[in-house]
């Protein structure tokens, strides 16, 4: 078909699919899989050829791993090596012997078990961190831990394409030649680091001073290609080439511009990718042979869950982050697809078994985002079942220090806000208790001067009664999974109606919710930024410090009234988003003759006739908030107030010039 023809039917089935899957809530991957199944050879047959397939999809994942690597850090990933040796290692191994022994026990011959158990070993990188971008959890304690265990997979690919040679026969690895192999890899790997530590920061800066935007962006897509090629010519994988690039670039002066550059492309070179991998599948596999490839996606499904949790266990992650990287790895990855074609070409994999492979590995991708948004609902479901007991913390505080709490604060998460909370009751002498999933930070904070630290899950019952919930008087919650902010706070309102309950949201939509479940007050990071940016904004504009503090004052009330319960235990004001989007800023200039003109603000009775009790006073380039009634107004000044389009009409004839009938 013409590319052009081609291009246009893949947009328009990916308009109608993306719309139709956004009302239906169903994940954009699953749609981008669909519409690459619908549009690959093997349905409508919009793209048939191959080559081009594997190629879009080459591009397409090097560039999306690229952008994560921008926004991620060398500091990050060391400060996450025993995840990645750890855990990566206790996830792969125990996965390849798994699957190994069960595909040997169903009869297959041992190198055929063994390549399977390498191909399903491994999981998708840019699945699981595409969706861990859009839930905003790339930097959580689950986010980083995954994040290890998938950089040890991209790296664990070299020993299994060393191995794979030997099992199909081709006589192994030439031992002559393995001395030259080991160079050429470290020579590699040290023009990089060179390249990263002092070449690539000089010739950024080169092309930056140039200030030619199209330059720059050809540059970073040129500098991740390159280094991606250098780890593929080295053994390496090229997506891991692809993520080191995007290091690289994120450690240098010039990450921001980068992320500028690159991230508004993001979301279309992880459709490329998700579209190719659709385009394989051959639909006909599911129906002909429906038995084999549930039986397939079951068996990946359960190993994988369980590995992943275990290999989370092993590292001391808690249940929680256990669970959720199970259900999080609980697919095949990309360089499954790599070792799967090296089985058939080499005749180790039927074509038959290969088709319903690829069936059910495509179907394991498509069920991933379903699989990491039950995670929440799982762990609530464990709580309930397990006995108390055995999920009990172990890091937890001795009984007496529980017994001593009484009327404290519970900080559940000691990232930076929690940190500064704890600092501010230390100073303030009240007793505080934190409770924190990650044990490192447990491992670091706790010591006898500063005992209340624990390890555990606030979303657990069990944890919240050895914080000492019942005898809290405040409960703040600044946890960095979104997820998880309303199940702790049902679950503390149930233990301690009586505790006053503060928690930290990012959006302001999403504060009523919290209010209905429980919350007595919600800090909405986008509100709080929002009162920032535009005091600062303010004051470059030089309007005096005490007209910029009452606006603050009055806007933060707003915010008060809006994420924070009345006195009766209800949000009474109407919901942020009607409210925000409804009402907004109108101006109306005082013009000679008007009704307004020489009157007094009393006299016009804003209040009382139209409802308005905020307005300000723009006069000689300088604007007033606080305005008594008496104060008169004049032509030539500007009346300043926040009320609807519909008050606005109803108030604008007070202002304008009397026409002579």
């Amino acid at each position: 078909m013409d590319i052009l023809v081609a291009s246009v039917s893949v947009l328009i089935l990916a308009v109608l699919l993306l719309y139709f899957g956004q009302r239906l809530k169903i994940p954009s991957i699953v749609s981008y899989l669909i519409i690459g199944i619908l549009v690959g050879p093997y349905s409508f047959g919009i793209i048939t050829n191959q080559d081009a397939i594997d190629a879009f999809g080459n591009i397409g994942i090097v560039l999306l791993l690229f952008t994560i690597g921008l926004e991620f850090s060398f500091q990050k990933l060391l400060r996450s090596w025993r995840t990645v040796i750890i855990g990566g290692s206790v996830q792969v191994l125990v996965t390849i012997v798994a699957i190994t022994l069960l595909t040997e026990y169903l009869g297959m011959p041992f190198s055929e078990a063994l390549i399977f158990g390498f191909i399903v070993s491994l999981s998708s990188t840019a699945i699981v961190m595409k969706i861990l971008q859009e839930k905003g959890e790339v930097d959580t304690l689950q986010g980083r831990t995954l994040l290890g265990i998938l950089i040890f997979q991209d790296l664990a690919i070299i020993p299994m394409m060393l191995i794979a040679p030997m099992l199909v026969g081709s006589g192994g690895i030439d031992l002559n030649s393995l001395p030259f192999q080991i160079g050429k890899v470290a020579i590699i790997l040290l023009v990089i680091i060179v390249m990263a530590r002092w070449v690539i920061p000089a010739f950024l800066y080169k092309v930056a001073c140039e200030k030619n935007r199209e330059l720059f962006l050809i540059t970073l897509a040129g500098i991740c290609v390159l280094i991606a090629w250098l780890t593929s010519e080295a053994g390496l994988s090229f997506t891991l080439g692809a993520f080191i690039a995007g290091l690289i670039i994120g450690e240098s002066d010039y990450n921001i511009n980068a992320l500028g550059h690159i991230i508004p492309f993001r979301d279309v070179f992880a459709a490329i990718f998700f579209l190719s991998i659709g385009m394989l599948l051959n639909t006909q596999t599911i129906f002909s042979d429906f038995y084999y490839v549930a039986m397939i996606v079951v068996t990946i499904i359960v190993v994988k869950i369980l590995t992943g949790a275990v290999a989370a266990a092993v590292i001391g992650m808690p249940l929680r982050v256990c669970v959720f990287s199970g259900l999080a790895l609980c697919q095949i990855g990309e360089f499954s697809f790599v070792l799967a074609k090296t089985g058939l070409d080499s005749a180790l994999i039927p074509n038959v078994v290969y088709q319903i492979f690829l069936a059910a590995a495509i179907i394991t991708m498509a069920l991933t985002p379903f699989t990491m948004n039950a995670a929440p609902k799982t762990v609530d479901l464990i709580y309930r079942i397990v006995p108390a007991r055995i999920l009990k913390q172990r890091a937890e505080p001795a009984e007496e220090i529980e017994k001593d709490l009484s009327n404290h604060l519970i900080i559940a998460g000691y990232g930076i806000t929690g940190k500064s909370v704890a600092r501010a009751a230390a100073i303030a002498g009240i007793s505080y208790m934190v409770i924190e999933l990650n044990p490192a930070i447990i491992r670091q904070e706790r010591s006898t001067f500063r005992p209340n630290f624990m390890f555990g899950d606030a979303v657990q019952a069990e944890v919240l009664e050895h914080a000492g919930i019942r005898r809290a008087r405040t409960l703040v919650i600044v946890v960095s999974d979104e997820d998880a902010i309303p199940r702790i706070i049902n679950t503390a309102r149930e233990l301690a109606p009586g505790v006053h309950i503060l928690a930290r949201t990012r959006r302001v939509r999403e504060a009523r919710a919290l209010l209905d479940l429980g919350a007595d007050e919600v800090i909405s990071e986008e509100f709080e930024a929002s009162v920032e940016i535009f005091s600062r904004v303010l004051r470059k504009y030089q309007l005096p410090d005490e007209e910029i503090n009452y606006i603050i004052k009055k806007t933060k009330a707003i915010g008060t009234t809006l994420f924070a319960k009345s006195t009766t235990g209800e949000a009474e004001l109407e919901d942020p988003s009607i409210l925000f989007n409804d009402r907004h800023v109108h101006s109306f200039l005082i013009e000679p003759g008007s009704k307004a003109d020489g009157k007094t603000i009393g006299e016009l009775e804003l209040h009382t006739r139209f409802g308005i009790g905020e307005f300000g006073i723009r006069s000689g380039g300088r604007t007033t908030s606080r305005i008594q009634p008496a104060r008169k107004l004049s032509a030539g000044e500007s009346l300043i107030t926040f009320i609807t389009d519909e008050t606005a009409r109803e108030v604008a004839p007070l202002f304008a010039k009397k026409v002579n009938s």
